[in-house]
């Protein structure tokens, strides 16, 4: 599959990106931001272990000191991560939340 180049530039600061199911939200982010350091919420054991301490996002984090870009993928799974993120953002690089339109909670 090739990637069709998109006109929409990656923002400075943090950001959420939303949008419907299969509009390459996630083809877009891997290769604006090929280092990004990527939390799959799709992955059930990610989900669990994030559920169940969300300030292992924190532990994450600070254990990939190389990574400036951070990305949540399907954060609308584990909404207690968005308080981690919110105590994170002043100290480290920049924060992409990605989520389906019109998502909910898990």
């Amino acid at each position: 599959m090739s990637h069709i180049s998109r006109f929409l530039p990656v923002p400075a600061g943090h950001f959420f990106l939303f949008g419907p199911r299969g509009t390459g939200k996630t083809t877009w982010l891997r290769h604006r931001l090929p280092d990004a350091l990527v939390i799959d919420l799709l992955d059930p054991q990610t989900v669990r272990g994030l559920t169940a301490r969300p300030e292992r996002l924190g532990e994450l984090v600070r254990g990939n000191p190389d990574r400036v870009d951070i990305v949540v993928d399907e954060v609308q799974r584990v909404p207690e991560l968005l308080h981690v993120v919110h105590r994170l953002l002043n100290h480290r690089g920049r924060f992409v939340l990605r989520s389906p339109a019109q998502a909910r909670a898990a």
